[in-house]
């Protein structure tokens, strides 16, 4: 197991994992899951921005910049060509 936890986002599979910042505080790293149409660097791993000094801010912080990611890729993929 590589200490990644995966969640239901917006119908897409998210993996966050909450990772300790020397000397204090947390941040957390995901990647978004979702099918074959997906664009070549969505199943990079993405980094939250900042510390948090909860683990709980840190994964609520990543869960909220996954939605970000998840619905721009939606509204990309519903624009006219």
């Amino acid at each position: 197991m590589d200490g990644f936890i995966t969640h239901q986002i917006e119908g897409v599979s998210v993996d966050i994992e909450v990772v300790p910042m020397a000397p204090h505080g947390f941040t957390a790293r995901f990647r978004i899951f979702g099918d074959q149409h997906d664009e070549p660097g969505w199943h990079a791993v993405h980094l939250t921005e900042g510390v948090f000094a909860t683990e709980g801010e840190a994964e609520e912080a990543a869960k909220s910049l996954a939605v970000d990611h998840i619905r721009a890729q939606q509204s990309r993929q519903h624009l006219p060509d």
